[in-house]
């Protein structure tokens, strides 16, 4: 292991960004949020939107890869791949930046060790995630949903099914106050003051979440448009620690 102590650059995309909509005489205190309908709910959408929950629940549980292509505020774009094993507490990911803060990060989590370095070609640093605050949201690691694929889960709102493996609905990019957990797969993004944004879902014959596609709209401003795609479910992952790091230093454990 190398005894150096090289700058940390955190797998945070370019830091935890903000996407909010334009004020429109509603402030965030007092933002509707879905409630539950005095109708009784259509049983087709209700049977959809329980098939749905479980199949992502399904798929969020066992060993799978995935991959990401999104848009993000100020013309940056975001692709990566990685790797989860929750059970077995393994995760990896490599993402490419472009655009403004431009960059390639990569890590590799193992348990209460992280690893991570700013490009290919820059060296591991090792983090000790038991020492990291937990308010630090730049360098800590929630291993209840690295993704933030449980999020989505949770935010989903209306669903109907549009095919034999095929779902849209709406979703509340807001409902996470605590995290980011957009893009899925490279979670970053607050969307704060967002209305219900759309998504389609996609599963195979087998009944495995195979792609996510959401879309948000910030007023007077592109849309941005986000994919994530999901493969090898339950599948054996080999998620091994970098030959050679160095350790953070000490300032980040501060």
């Amino acid at each position: 292991m190398s005894t150096s102590r090289p700058t940390l650059l955190a797998l945070g995309l370019a830091g935890v960004l903000a996407v909010t909509a334009a004020c429109t005489g509603t402030s965030e205190a007092t933002r509707p949020r879905a409630v539950a309908s005095s109708a009784a709910p259509s049983p087709t959408a209700d049977t959809a939107r329980g098939d749905l929950l479980e199949a992502l629940k399904r798929s969020t549980g066992v060993t799978h890869t995935y991959a990401v292509r999104a848009d993000l505020p100020e013309g940056q774009k975001v692709k990566g791949d990685g790797a989860l094993d929750l059970k077995g507490r393994r995760h990896q990911a490599r993402m490419t930046v472009t655009g403004k803060d431009a960059g390639t990060p990569s890590r590799i989590v193992i348990g209460t060790d992280a690893y991570q370095r700013s490009s290919a070609k820059s060296e591991w640093v090792h983090l000790d995630l038991k020492r990291i605050a937990p308010d630090n949201s730049l360098l800590r690691f929630d291993w209840n949903d690295p993704t933030g694929l449980k999020a989505f889960t949770e935010s989903i709102d209306r669903v109907q099914r549009t095919g034999a493996h095929t779902y849209t609905g709406k979703f509340d990019p807001d409902a996470a106050l605590d995290e980011p957990f957009l893009p899925i797969g490279a979670p970053s993004l607050w969307a704060l003051g967002l209305p219900m944004s759309p998504f389609t879902v996609t599963t195979d014959d087998q009944g495995w979440v195979t792609s996510i596609v959401v879309e948000l709209s910030p007023r007077d401003k592109p849309k941005l448009r986000m994919t994530t795609t999901l493969s090898g479910h339950g599948k054996p992952l080999k998620i091994s620690r970098p030959a050679h790091f160095g350790e953070a230093d000490e300032l980040y454990y501060n």
